[in-house]
């Protein structure tokens, strides 16, 4: 029970460092991604069986959607930290800084093939709304992630 709640635990604190690197590098403009409401928005569209738009952000808008966003993205964190977490100690792999990155970047595919092209905006998000990078935006995030993650699994020492 008490490695659950550390995985967990490696879960947010790396979806939370995604979060505030990615805040960091938006104030930098090295990044211009997606607003959450509509990440949000995705994330109730694909409940209510809808996942594929033209465009996400011509879908009606929807109550709370950075309330949904939030716990929904900290959630799919979890679940990837779990996995780099289990795959590590299956496979008796070190948890390296590299191969915490290279776990974090090898996350974008999640972006690039699915979310993206679902929300209207092409493989690798090459029809974005104006004024977004998402190719590039995701993967800085993501590398963010990886690195996020090998902070905490050596923070939480599971």
């Amino acid at each position: 029970m008490a490695a659950s709640w550390r995985v967990f635990e490696i879960g947010v604190l790396s979806t939370l460092s995604m979060d505030l690197m990615t805040g960091v590098a938006m104030r930098l403009k090295l990044v211009a991604p997606l607003s959450p409401n509509l990440v949000g928005r995705w994330f109730v569209s694909v409940a209510r069986a809808h996942p594929f738009h033209t465009d996400i952000a011509r879908a009606s808008p929807v109550s709370h959607e950075l309330l949904v966003a939030l716990p929904v993205h900290y959630a799919i964190g979890t679940v990837l930290a779990t996995l780099f977490v289990w795959a590590t100690g299956e496979f008796g792999w070190p948890r390296s800084a590299g191969l915490a990155l290279a776990f974090g970047l090898g996350t974008s595919v999640l972006p690039w093939l699915l979310m993206f092209p679902a929300m209207g905006y092409g493989v690798f998000g090459a029809h974005g709304p104006d004024g977004t990078r998402l190719f590039v935006s995701s993967l800085i995030s993501h590398a963010f992630f990886g690195v996020g993650l090998w902070i905490a699994v050596h923070a939480v020492r599971i």
